[in-house]
């Protein structure tokens, strides 16, 4: 522009502008500061209209150094490293700037005669990215100490943690870094399963990653499920049962032997008595490597037809039964000995010869019955 030829004038503007009224104002510049991203463009509005113009003339600084300069509607000088990067809009003194990098931080002024002046800042960011949670192990084992740490590119990156869709409570054994950066539990438990969020904000832009916590446990409180009496030739059914993760998986064992087969349930079709005995069910964790037990008494029946009840007494009540039948027994015989010996004592009313020999006979009986 032509009006470059002309030093004197910028000589006078920097000697007279406190004179002339280019002095900090309030209401020409919004308050502060003035956000925008790395790459992208930012205005800069005035809250003046054409109708308060004419305006005698206009400054703009960059901290300490101008890099618009106007002293009539038709005449503006913008510098040369700005040409390309400003729109200008005389009418009302406001201006776009494109293409920010973040030299472009800092202090931005205007002086407007015979208006006033005002001042702001700009912030520049590059914008949230590559947001991601590493975890300091793959299998996270109960009683474990594990770290989160949230990665992120950006500009002054701010860190917020959510659990399971809330906010993430912190104790003595669930910490965080100054910055909000690494999340550590000292001890991991099976609670802190659950679905974690990191979010990475900065005045620009935002960006989270979700990582899913698995805590491998266990196997804990195992059990097993089945009869404990039951006929021979009836299916055997016993059932294991353990809380891990992931799943363990089961050994079987009868009298201390192993039993062919890794599944939860042992089924057989038809009980023998040799499937008598203490069974053992052993689960096992492949992750965590630990393993429990749980026992079961079973006791096959024998020379018991279908029709017997497997949910009646044990073989002590069996016994029971068989000593209580004998006794009853004993204690009729001994019985009817008495009484029959009473009658063999007992002298008969006279009879005839047949009924004498009937007596006779019976007495004979008892007698050898008692001895």
């Amino acid at each position: 522009s032509n009006n470059l030829k002309h030093p004197l004038y910028f000589l006078f503007i920097a000697i007279f502008a406190p004179f002339l009224g280019l002095t900090e104002a309030a209401g020409i510049l919004p308050d502060g500061p003035l956000n925008a991203s790395v790459g992208g463009s930012v205005w800069f509005n005035t809250t003046l209209t054409e109708a308060d113009g004419p305006f005698i003339s206009v400054i703009w600084t960059f901290n300490v150094t101008d890099f618009i300069i106007s002293y009539n509607p038709s005449s503006t000088d913008i510098f040369p490293a700005y040409q390309d990067r400003i729109s200008y809009v005389s009418s009302t003194v406001s201006l776009e700037l494109r293409d920010l990098t973040l030299k472009d931080v800092g202090e931005y002024s205007v002086n407007v005669v015979p208006n006033g002046g005002g001042r702001i800042n700009l912030d520049i960011y590059e914008k949230i990215s590559g947001v991601s949670i590493k975890a300091s192990t793959e299998q996270i084992i109960e009683g474990s100490s594990v770290t989160l740490t949230c990665e992120a590119s950006g500009s002054s990156p701010s860190r917020t943690w959510k659990k399971d869709g809330s906010d993430l409570n912190l104790s003595e054994n669930v910490t965080l870094s100054e910055d909000n950066t690494v999340l550590t539990f000292k001890a991991v438990k099976k609670e802190n399963s659950g679905e974690y969020v990191c979010l990475v904000s900065n005045p620009i832009s935002s960006s989270e990653a979700k990582f899913t916590i698995v805590v491998n446990y266990g196997p804990e409180n195992v059990q097993i499920e089945g009869k404990d009496l039951i006929n021979e030739n009836d299916q055997i059914k016993l059932i294991c049962s353990a809380e891990s993760t992931p799943s363990a998986t089961f050994t079987w064992r009868l009298n201390g032997s192993e039993i062919i087969g890794s599944s939860a349930e042992f089924l057989k079709e038809k009980a023998q008595s040799s499937d008598s005995g203490t069974y053992t069910c052993e689960a096992k964790n492949t992750v965590t490597e630990k393993q429990s037990t749980a026992e079961h008494e079973l006791h096959v029946q024998t020379g018991c037809s279908s029709g017997c009840s497997s949910s009646g007494c044990s073989a002590g009540c069996i016994a029971g039964i068989v000593v209580g039948c004998l006794v009853v027994v004993a204690a009729a015989s001994a019985g009817g000995f008495t009484v029959y010996k009473k009658r063999h004592n007992r002298k008969p009313d006279p009879q005839s010869a047949e009924q004498n020999h009937v007596y006779e006979e019976m007495s004979s009986v008892y007698e050898n019955v008692g001895k």
